[in-house]
């Protein structure tokens, strides 16, 4: 597939309860207060394993790619439209499973926004930036203390709907995104979007999700 077309997809998860898999991937346990007790490791396939202390996981997949679109460029307005349209999705599939709706938090936003803007201008994909900065960090920089919270990632994705489509659409046991999606126990989602124009994957697109203190 050339790179151009590369459609990703990436999570992290820290919950009351782990629940984490995919490729090769890593993650470390995390309680609220940032303590690190242990490294755990997820690999291709392996099933959910739940825990008794707060976990976060990383996964990866590459999707079949839906028709491709110009991605929009990112503005103010779009940034707004495109976190109301994502937020109406993931609360459409949150009542098919009786869990309560999300709800849009500027803070988590904020957190949201600077992670997909620091992947498209620094070309990375992950969940760690280049410096070190983990999800945690930049949530609780934006001022948010949570009990619970959790990250999906993707890029190159045309259209909110198209991610969050994305993540709904897993299945086991590769699906920690739609997983997090569907977590009940989750209070409050952040979701932004930023292109750059000759980045590899053109958009990046980010989704915190927390549970308050």
């Amino acid at each position: 597939m050339k790179r151009q077309f590369a459609y990703l997809l990436a999570l992290v998860g820290l919950v009351i309860v782990i629940a984490g898999c995919g490729p090769v991937a890593t993650g470390i346990t995390r309680s609220s207060d940032g303590s690190s007790p242990a490294t755990v490791f997820a690999k291709t396939g392996s099933a959910p394993t739940p825990s008794s202390s707060p976990a976060q996981a990383i996964a990866t997949a590459t999707p079949t790619p839906p028709a491709r679109r110009a991605p929009t460029p990112t503005s103010g307005p779009a940034q707004a439209s495109f976190a109301s349209r994502a937020l109406a999705r993931t609360n459409a599939y949150r009542s098919q499973f009786k869990c309560p709706p999300l709800r849009e938090n500027a803070q988590l936003d904020q957190a949201a926004f600077a992670h997909s803007q620091d992947m498209a201008t620094h070309g990375y994909f992950d969940h760690n930036s280049p410096s070190g900065q983990t999800p945690w960090d930049r949530i609780h920089a934006a001022g948010y203390q949570f009990s619970m919270a959790a990250e999906n990632i993707a890029a190159g994705y045309p259209t909110p709907e198209a991610v969050i489509d994305a993540f709904f659409n897993e299945t086991p046991p590769n699906d920690g995104h739609r997983r997090n999606l569907l977590n009940c126990s989750l209070r409050d989602v952040g979701f932004a979007y930023y292109y750059q124009k000759g980045s590899e994957y053109g958009s990046y697109w980010t989704q915190d999700f927390a549970t308050p203190l």
